[in-house]
């Protein structure tokens, strides 16, 4: 985390030392000449030098700037199933006829029609025409950097096909594992969606292979409304369930044999046959970092159990931890790994908490009727499952209001009606469902699946129409963020009565980091096709909705604003006609002046004009007290954010300049440079003023 949030790239030589530091430090506590303060000194600069490791050894190049219009070869490198009318396709670029070569990206996600795609793979090499667009900056300063997400990920490009793709001759198709891993997944999401109503077969898919886009907009709307949203991402929970089914499953077969059970350790076969079969899913589901967790722990788990260990504990969280740090050490920026690590890791410190309790009661059942007993287990497991909801709701409401500025008010009632059905119905009905394809009998463990599914889908829809279902929080203070986030981890880790003062100091940390969260004046899009105003009753106005959706619906959620696009733009405060919008702000008048617009006689007098064209001093040189922002500041700068304090001084946030001068973070260059042909006059092409789909569900 220390060396992501530097402001700019640390040389070499400084991670150099800090591993040599590490490396003393650890020689010293093996030597018995440090303590545990050491240790964690040691690790932490060990995560640094890990850090910049991570990002030189993805050295992705990045197109720097839109290129219009161009001819594309390359490699499929990732292909998913059509999205209404249309695919998203990642290729690895091989060349770009109108672009110099240092300037070609080494991936670009693209967004192709179905019709211009044809009968494709994974790994063929293609030539087609595309619009390409450079990596994303955030929507607003500060906010979620999807460049580095792409950096890391190997993406350097986005965009649009405009052309059929056509196969190319000039380079043979790829051969490769990942392709033939890729394939079975496809293989098995064609016959889950040839056996289920389309609604219920892009649940079904992303539970079995962890591809989300086929899955209806207004159920995954639903289910994040309701709390359940977990239930789509692939981790401990379908891992256990699936791998755990498998270890019962085998052992009870084998307890059926005296010779095997009496002579062979069929508890440990039958924790290798549950290790194979969590490869497995691990496989055809995607391999997310939640999954990947998943499986680095129940592997740890297995293995113990074979070794005759203790297989649950916090030691093997922290190896799981390591070994997907050193496979990715971005990974802990990402809500994926801190959501699946901080509730796992409550789940664990709160069960040893309650273990005794639990073991001293199952003990007085012994001596009950056999009634009494199965009412007293059937409590026990709402408790359990209750229990395990509220402890989990707990330690991921934190990352959860960070990255998503909301959290589900209902989850706890959401997650008892749902989590039995995908218990005892769901995930064994999708177990068999994949074991049965090879023999073509997946039909009817299929359609046990999509009754339960149905039912976890009518309650999501019932929890989400309840008042209050979802809370928007708003932007957070990182630091204030970071501090909570670390009080949890005490109230986790420490054992004795300490570890209470740990879960008071997360929430009011957690609090405050709310209360205290950025809350700009102004806001600008990326490329000021729209702003955003917080007018005299203090609710950001937008001057369009329409423009630039994607980016008004992360403002308003980073403002704590529970209005929709629509309800938004029917806020009053701005006067517009003929694309020119005016407005005041804290007795500071404002000028936006679209596409179409012409900068009217009175924009030398206002005092802050944004411009989606470049002004070119159209308005005059902005007097002391006065701010132009147009069509190249948000070019070299990204999103612009303005507040506007008492005394009428204004302060200019930007997108780039919160971001620091990072690996990931490109300078723009002029199209005109990267080109080798004259691009001629400039011209907004489809997806401007937008994040295209393809780009936005990164």
């Amino acid at each position: 985390m220390m060396y992501f949030a530097l402001p700019v790239e640390p040389p070499v030589f400084l991670t150099i030392a800090m591993l040599l530091l590490a490396v003393g430090l650890v020689s010293a506590a093996i030597a018995g000449r440090a303590g545990a303060v050491a240790v964690l000194a040691s690790l932490a600069v060990a995560g640094f030098a890990l850090g910049q490791w991570g990002t030189f050894a993805a050295g992705t190049k990045v197109l720097p700037a839109s290129t219009g219009k161009v001819t594309v070869s390359g490699w499929i490198d990732e292909l998913g199933p059509a999205n209404g009318k249309r695919r998203r396709m990642v290729v690895a670029v091989g060349a770009i006829d109108e672009v110099r070569p240092q300037y070609w990206p080494g991936k670009a996600r693209l967004s192709v029609s179905t019709d211009h795609l044809g009968a494709f793979a994974r790994g063929d090499h293609v030539t087609f025409q595309a619009w390409l667009y450079p990596p994303l900056t955030p929507a607003i300063p500060g906010g979620w950097n999807y460049g580095r997400v792409g950096w890391f990920d190997g993406i350097g490009a986005g965009g649009r096909v405009a052309s059929a793709v056509a196969r190319s001759q000039a380079k043979p198709d790829l051969q490769r594992w990942s392709d033939q891993v890729a394939g079975l997944r496809t293989r098995i999401a064609d016959r889950i969606r040839a056996q289920l109503p389309r609604r219920e077969a892009g649940f079904a898919v992303a539970l079995i292979t962890g591809e989300r886009s086929g899955l209806d907009k207004n159920m995954r709307e639903a289910l994040q409304l309701s709390g359940l949203a977990h239930i789509l991402a692939i981790s401990g929970l379908h891992m256990s369930l699936v791998a755990g089914g498998v270890f019962w499953l085998v052992r009870a077969l084998l307890a059926l044999w005296p010779m095997l059970a009496l002579n062979y350790p069929i508890k440990k076969m039958a924790a290798v046959a549950a290790l194979a079969a969590a490869a497995f899913y691990l496989l055809i589901s995607g391999q997310a970092i939640a999954t990947q967790r998943a499986f680095i722990m129940l592997s740890v788990m297995f293995l113990a159990v074979v070794m005759g260990r203790s297989a649950i504990s916090m030691r093997n969280l922290a190896i799981a931890a390591v070994i997907v740090l050193l496979i990715a050490p971005h990974a802990v920026l990402t809500p994926s790994f801190q959501m699946s690590f901080l509730a796992v890791m409550g789940l664990i410190a709160g069960y040893e908490c309650l273990g005794g309790w639990q073991s001293r009661f199952r003990a007085g059942l012994a001596t009950r009727s056999p009634y009494l007993r199965a009412a007293t287990l059937l409590l026990l497991m709402l408790i359990g499952l209750s229990t395990t909801t509220i402890i989990a709701s707990a330690f991921t409401t934190l990352p959860a209001a960070f990255h998503f500025n909301r959290f589900a008010s209902w989850a706890l009632p959401a997650n008892l009606l749902a989590m039995p059905v995908v218990t005892f119905l769901v995930m064994p009905a999708a177990v068999a469902s994949v074991c049965l394809m090879p023999l073509g009998l997946e039909h009817w463990p299929l359609q046990l699946m999509a009754l339960g599914l149905e039912a976890v889908q009518a309650i999501a829809v019932m929890v989400s129409g309840w008042p209050g279902a979802t809370k928007v929080a708003g932007a957070m203070v990182p630091q204030l963020a970071f501090l909570s986030g670390m009080a949890l981890c005490f109230l986790a880790l420490w054992r004795g009565s300490l570890r209470w003062a740990g879960g008071g100091l997360a929430v009011a940390a957690g609090f405050a980091a709310i209360a205290l969260g950025p809350r700009p004046d102004i806001l600008i899009e990326r490329t000021a096709a729209t702003m955003a105003a917080r007018m005299h009753h203090g609710e950001l106005v937008p001057v369009y909705a329409r423009r630039g959706r994607f980016a008004v619906d992360r403002w308003l959620l980073a403002d704590g604003d529970s209005a929709d696009l629509a309800q938004a733009a029917e806020r009053a405060g701005w006067t517009c006609g003929d694309d020119v919008c005016s407005g005041q702000v804290k007795g500071k008048s404002i000028l936006w002046l679209g596409r179409k617009a012409t900068p009217p006689s009175n924009c030398r007098s206002a005092d802050i004009v944004v411009s989606a064209n470049p002004l070119r001093r159209r308005c005059g040189y902005p007097a002391p007290g006065q701010l132009h922002i147009d069509r190249f500041d948000v070019w070299r700068h990204g999103a612009h954010a303005v507040s506007i304090s008492a005394d009428g001084k204004m302060e200019v946030t930007t997108a780039l300049g919160v971001s620091g001068s990072r690996a990931w973070v490109h300078e723009p260059v002029a199209r005109r440079k990267i080109l080798l042909v004259d691009p001629g006059p400039w011209t907004e092409k489809p997806g401007a003023g937008s994040i295209p789909k393809t780009q936005a569900s990164q």
